[in-house]
């Protein structure tokens, strides 16, 4: 019998092996999943995490709960998504530095590899989401969300910028789960200080810069995050 990780909650457990037997194909699209009573004495678990963990599939489009009749695996475009979905739901539960560390590893390597593979086109619409954010933070008392707007927009460009959809996909749901923390770090950080911050990026992108020296302004750009975050406590 499969145990729960070393610091693995019971509800991750279950949701663990739930989508563990069906990415292994042992229960397929359209197939109805053992009741909780069974699935909770095969963990070793109570129901309560079992009940959770059939809820969380349920909101995520992954499994259909049919009242007095069980749960079935989704037979639909939901099951193709499954594993980017998870993890979507998974990052709900992540600290704020847990996210930027995460983001952290994306961005060293994409702005590095965005400098290798840009195009024209690509750089101009970096330089668009700049401006945006340049004009936003010298204004009195700018919209917030524009300028939440125009500094994920700058990102995404880059990750387009790796000319990798795969990395433009994941990233995605990275920066929809970290955009609360940016615009609380955009209000009470300095916007200039963000200003130029994605101007070093952008730089380094430009002129095609590899290794520590392109690195370096993804590094001073999360600094700058962890410090607002530390002043926010």
């Amino acid at each position: 019998m499969a145990e729960p990780k070393k610091n693995q909650t019971r509800l991750e457990f279950a949701l663990d092996y739930i989508t563990g037997e069906i990415a292994r194909g042992n229960l397929k699209a359209g197939d109805k999943l053992p009741n909780e009573k069974d699935l909770a004495e095969q963990l070793g678990i109570s129901r309560t995490p079992i009940r959770e963990a059939m809820k969380t599939l349920a909101i995520a489009g992954l499994i259909d709960i049919r009242h007095g009749h069980g749960s079935y695996v989704r037979d639909g475009p939901g099951v193709p998504a499954m594993p980017l979905t998870l993890f979507q739901l998974y990052l709900q539960d992540s600290t704020p530095e847990m996210l930027m560390e995460l983001r952290d590893i994306f961005d060293r390597n994409c702005t590095e590899l965005a400098a290798q593979r840009r195009t024209e086109d690509d750089l101009a619409k970096m330089r668009d989401c700049i401006q945006r954010l340049r004009q936003l933070s010298r204004q009195a008392d700018p919209d917030l969300d524009e300028m939440l707007k125009a500094d994920l927009d700058f990102h995404r460009a880059v990750y387009v910028a790796t000319g990798n959809k795969l990395i433009v996909t994941i990233a995605e749901f990275v920066l929809s789960m970290v955009a609360p923390w940016v615009k609380k770090s955009l209000d009470r950080s300095g916007r200039i200080r963000a200003v130029d911050l994605h101007e070093q990026m952008y730089e380094s992108i430009r002129n095609r810069t590899v290794g520590q020296e392109n690195r370096s302004s993804v590094e001073a750009n999360m600094q700058h995050f962890m410090q607002s975050l530390d002043t926010q406590n």
